[in-house]
């Protein structure tokens, strides 16, 4: 039996789960629950629609849950509830699932603000003594890198996934220590990236991809041949 990471899509939409119902007679997470080993190499990716017991299973299981707030908006599915899951003890990460957007940042900020128009309320997510742009981004680091089977952040044996911002960005302007997490998640968005770095590989230098135009051409000619 493999020990490496288990992702599976699950409760993203009211239909799938009505479905799972007619089928099952029980509700998707609560049927994965009773008939799999649901442990910390889970990733249950969604999990829009999910009752309070079901949030302490997975909560309670260690089970990371891969949240897409992007694709999760651009198709109308709903929103978790993340702040019942956070009070449980439960683990997030956050990625990108249709690829209408890909963006870090905004996964993260979409995140926090589907909850502040649902409780109507501001920094609903994070404990009053920590800034919020810190909270989620260390939260999403670790779920993450629970979720991949690796170790998250700069450490010893850690893939050296790095990132680094404009000093010079003007929504970065005089801000320092969490500060700095704040505005780049809720003002400079990814225009306040410049490099990134993967597996100790540069990918991305003074804000553009190493191999810009050679993936906007095969983009271009892959659209050419979908639309002709």
């Amino acid at each position: 039996m493999t020990r490496g990471p288990i992702h599976i899509h699950i409760a993203e939409q009211v239909r799938e789960v009505e479905a799972c119902l007619a089928w099952s007679g029980q509700r998707p997470v609560q049927w994965l629950y009773a008939h799999a080993a649901v442990d910390e190499r889970w990733c249950l990716v969604h999990a829009t629609h999910v009752t309070p017991e079901e949030v302490r299973l997975m909560a309670g299981s260690g089970a990371v849950v891969g949240l897409c707030p992007i694709t999760e908006a651009n198709l109308g599915d709903g929103l978790f509830p993340m702040r019942e899951h956070i009070a449980a003890g439960g683990r997030f990460g956050v990625g990108s699932d249709s690829n209408v957007l890909i963006d870090a940042a905004e996964e993260l900020r979409l995140l926090e603000y589907g909850q502040r128009l649902t409780l109507r309320g501001r920094n609903v997510l994070s404990p009053a003594n920590l800034s919020t742009g810190r909270w989620l981004y260390q939260q999403a680091l670790e779920g993450a890198g629970q979720a991949l089977g690796v170790r998250a952040g700069l450490a010893v044996g850690a893939p050296a996934d790095l990132l680094e911002l404009d000093p010079d960005h003007v929504s970065l302007h005089g801000r320092s220590g969490d500060s700095l997490l704040d505005s780049a998640l809720f003002a400079a968005r990814n225009g306040a990236v410049r490099a990134v770095w993967r597996n100790g590989r540069e990918l991305v230098r003074e804000g553009r991809h190493l191999n810009r135009d050679a993936i906007q051409t095969r983009y271009r000619a892959a659209l050419d041949r979908i639309l002709a």
